[in-house]
């Protein structure tokens, strides 16, 4: 369906050279059930900046607000959509970033967040803890503790498993670190995420995402790289997808785990097969016979060889 428009905001004092270029922004619950979207002046000072939540199931509005203020430069939704999280840019000098949480039914801020200096957040799918770029805040207490999460580099990315046992944060020298869903200890690292090196430096992290089961880990770069990984084995799963080479914005699986999404700025949303027994019956049926054994090395490169189409096998089998 499509969503009802946000109103461009409105600056308190307009620069007459200088236009207004709005950003959007964009967060979905980790339940699923609710998105909150609305529109963002970087560097104004704003007296409107509105925010929608949306009821996914229902496809209705839920709540409509205004963040009145410093600009928002990132958000993040509790579960439920009951909770608006925003990383706030100070325009007063000397000032830094910080974060705020917003009640989305009485429209209401109920906590500053000073110390969660942070252009990217990610909570916890029980709403107990918000992550940021080397700060994390525990809730509802809004306590905001330090956090070296990417060993002292910039992140690039972050998210929870689905069951929030792990959190992932991946930084510009394209490695990532996993954590527990605490934030308290790091469970291992992924090195040389993407294989390939982007001219005199690694491909940085831009987007990261759990599998339903937290098995397998989706990584994407901002040269256009997907790579999968597996999180028991800290390994990678075959090599990178094919994709436009876009730089990826976002990743997501789809709830049953055998499709992934990939978003990016400037080419349309990319869909990716990676259960192998649905990737096998697409290349037979493309195929018309049996995969001969090069074939296979090149569609299901982790995978014992066998002849999955039920037909007679080519030549070089």
């Amino acid at each position: 369906s499509t969503l009802p428009p946000v109103n461009v905001p409105v600056a308190r004092d307009p620069d007459p050279v200088i236009p207004v270029d709005p950003l959007p922004l964009l967060a979905f619950s980790p339940d699923g059930t609710a998105l909150a979207y609305g529109v963002s002046a970087p560097g104004q000072e704003v007296v409107a900046q509105p925010f929608t939540v949306w009821d996914i199931a229902r496809h209705r509005v839920r709540s409509t607000m205004s963040l009145p203020g410093d600009p928002v430069v990132k958000t993040a939704l509790g579960p439920g959509g009951r909770t608006l999280y925003a990383a706030r840019s100070s325009l007063r000098p000397g000032g830094d970033l910080y974060g705020e949480a917003w009640d989305t039914v009485a429209r209401r801020r109920t906590a500053v967040l000073r110390g969660l200096a942070s252009v990217h957040l990610a909570v916890r799918p029980d709403g107990g803890l918000l992550v940021g770029d080397g700060r994390v805040a525990g809730l509802p207490s809004a306590k905001v503790t330090s956090r070296d999460l990417v060993q002292g580099e910039q992140v690039g990315a972050m998210g929870f498993s689905a069951d929030g046992s792990l959190l992932a944060a991946g930084d510009q020298m394209g490695r990532v670190a996993l954590w527990d869903g605490r934030a308290s200890r790091r469970a291992g690292v992924l090195r040389n995420v993407f294989p390939a090196p982007l001219g005199d430096r690694p491909e940085a992290v831009n987007a990261l995402a759990f599998s339903p089961d937290r098995r397998t880990l989706a990584v994407g770069g901002d040269a256009g790289s997907v790579q999968l990984w597996d999180v028991a084995t800290r390994q990678p799963l075959g090599t990178p997808l094919t994709t436009p080479g876009d730089a990826i914005e976002s990743l997501a699986f789809s709830p049953d785990g055998t499709t992934l999404y990939a978003g990016s700025t400037h080419t349309p949303l990319q869909r990716y097969d990676i259960d192998p027994g649905r990737a096998i019956a697409r290349v037979c049926a493309r195929a018309g016979t049996d995969l001969t054994r090069e074939q296979w090395r090149t569609y299901v490169p982790d995978a014992p060889y066998r002849r999955p189409c039920g037909v007679s096998a080519g030549a070089g089998v």
